[in-house]
C-alpha cells in the first residue's frame, strides 16, 4: 500500500495529463488575438485561467514546435538586447480551422464528462 503526504494523491500527474490535452487549443485561441512569444503565452494562460493553469518552464515549447510543424502556427525571430532573440508566434488559416473544430470537440467532450462526473448538465 502506498501512502502520500499530498492530500490529493496523483494530482500532479492528473493535472499534467489534462493540460496536455488542452494546451494546443489554449495557445491557438490566444494567438487569434495577436502574435505572442513563449513567455507571454505562458503568462496569459496563467492569468486568464484565474491562476489555475500553470505551465512549467519548457513545457510550452514542445506544443509550439509541433504546431509549427503541422503549419497551425508560424514563428519569426526578433532580436532583443545585444545577443538574445525571441520567437514570436502567429496562427495560420489552417490553425484557425483546426481551432474551430477543436473547440467544438472539446465542448462536446467536457459536456459529456461533466454529465458523467456530476450527473447534471454544465450550467
Amino acid at each position: 500500500m502506498y501512502y502520500y503526504k499530498n492530500p490529493l494523491p496523483f494530482i500532479d500527474e492528473i493535472e499534467e495529463n489534462l493540460k496536455v490535452g488542452i494546451l494546443d487549443i489554449l495557445i491557438l485561441k490566444l494567438l487569434t488575438e495577436k502574435e505572442l512569444y513563449g513567455y507571454e503565452i505562458k503568462q496569459l494562460i496563467f492569468e486568464r485561467s484565474n491562476n489555475n493553469i500553470l505551465i512549467k518552464e519548457g513545457s510550452l515549447y514542445g506544443p509550439l514546435y509541433r504546431m509549427e510543424k503541422k503549419e497551425f502556427i508560424f514563428s519569426r525571430k526578433e532580436v532583443v538586447g545585444k545577443k538574445r532573440f525571441r520567437n514570436y508566434y502567429s496562427i495560420t488559416d489552417l490553425g484557425r480551422q483546426y481551432l474551430k473544430t477543436a473547440e467544438e470537440a472539446y465542448k462536446q467532450l467536457t459536456s459529456g464528462a461533466w454529465k458523467i462526473l456530476y450527473e447534471e448538465d454544465i450550467q
